[in-house]
C-alpha cells in the first residue's frame, strides 16, 4: 500500500461521529461548550494521523530535519561529576588461608590446578573439564 503524500484533515462529519460516539460513552458527563469536545475530537484525529506515520502539519520540513539533526549532534558530552570508588579492598587474611588450604587439597587429585585469584578462586582441570571453586563470606547476621 503507497504511503500517502498530502495531508489529509478531519472532515465534520467525521468530528460530528466522534463527538456523538463521545457523548454516548459518557452520558453523565455535562457539557457546556461544545468548541471543547471538537477540539479534542480534532487532537485525536492527528494521533490517530501521527499513530499511523501519515504526514501532518506539524513535521519537520527536509531543511528543519536537517538543521535538527545538526543540533542533536554537536556539543560536547557531558563528563561526569561523581568519581568511582577506587578504594583498595582489604585483604581478608583468613579467606587467603582457607583458599590456600583448600588448594593444597585439591592439586593432589587434579590438573592444572592454580590460584587464579588470591582468597577467593581456584581453577583446575578433572578429566576433560574444566573447574573453578569461588569462595563467598558472608556477612554476620543482624540482630
Amino acid at each position: 500500500m503507497a504511503k500517502v503524500k498530502e495531508i489529509q484533515y478531519p472532515t465534520q462529519e467525521w468530528l460530528d461521529k466522534w463527538v456523538d460516539k463521545y457523548l454516548d460513552d459518557h452520558p453523565d458527563e455535562k457539557i457546556d461548550d461544545f468548541s471543547v469536545l471538537t477540539e479534542r475530537a480534532t487532537d485525536a484525529w492527528w494521533d490517530n494521523e501521527v499513530d499511523h506515520d501519515r504526514p501532518t502539519p506539524f513535521d519537520l520540513t527536509p531543511e528543519q530535519k536537517k538543521a535538527q539533526k545538526k543540533a542533536m549532534s554537536t556539543g560536547t558530552r557531558k563528563t561526569t561529576t561523581y568519581k568511582f570508588d577506587t578504594k583498595k579492598k582489604k585483604k581478608d587474611d583468613e579467606k587467603v588461608e582457607i583458599v590456600q588450604k583448600i588448594f593444597g587439597f585439591v592439586a593432589n587429585f587434579t590438573e592444572n590446578c592454580v590460584i587464579s585469584n588470591e582468597g577467593r578462586e581456584i581453577t583446575f582441570n578433572f578429566g576433560e573439564n574444566s573447574y573453578s571453586l569461588v569462595l563467598t563470606k558472608h556477612r554476620t547476621p543482624k540482630k
